[in-house]
């Protein structure tokens, strides 16, 4: 799998005054397993990842003996899995992450793509006679 991003993680064990380095272990191991990952659907994802839970489109795992939660995304077809948020346990618990990682809200859509013309970062236009 392609895990975008490794940022998210960082940023989280850096967070962590207490236990940075145990997060960093707990978090860079779980990232060395669902980068080699090749899943195409949650039931070959929980032959990895036994304790993964899927709420709406998201799918939450449990990481460093169940301390931390990361809750992701995953395009199954293209191989990618997004990191959303990682948090520990009791932020967990409050349950605001469902919302504010949109797991009940469908993906987002692509933008339209619009033609430019040649050379000009403007979209192309017709021109009237």
């Amino acid at each position: 799998m392609r895990v975008i991003s490794k940022w998210r993680l960082r940023e989280f064990w850096v967070s962590r005054k207490n236990d940075a380095a145990s997060s960093q272990r707990s978090l860079s191991a779980w990232y060395k397993l669902a980068e080699n990952a090749a899943w195409n659907n949650f039931g070959a994802l929980r032959q990895t990842f036994g304790s993964a839970d899927q709420v709406g489109n998201c799918v939450v795992f449990d990481v460093g003996n169940n301390r931390f939660r990361l809750i992701g995304r995953i395009n199954y077809v293209k191989g990618i899995l997004y990191v959303l948020r990682v948090m520990d346990h009791r932020e967990y618990d409050k349950k605001h992450w469902v919302d504010d990682c949109g797991c009940h809200q469908p993906p987002p859509k692509k933008p339209a793509h619009t033609k430019k013309a040649p050379g000009n970062d403007a979209p192309a236009t017709r021109r009237r006679k």
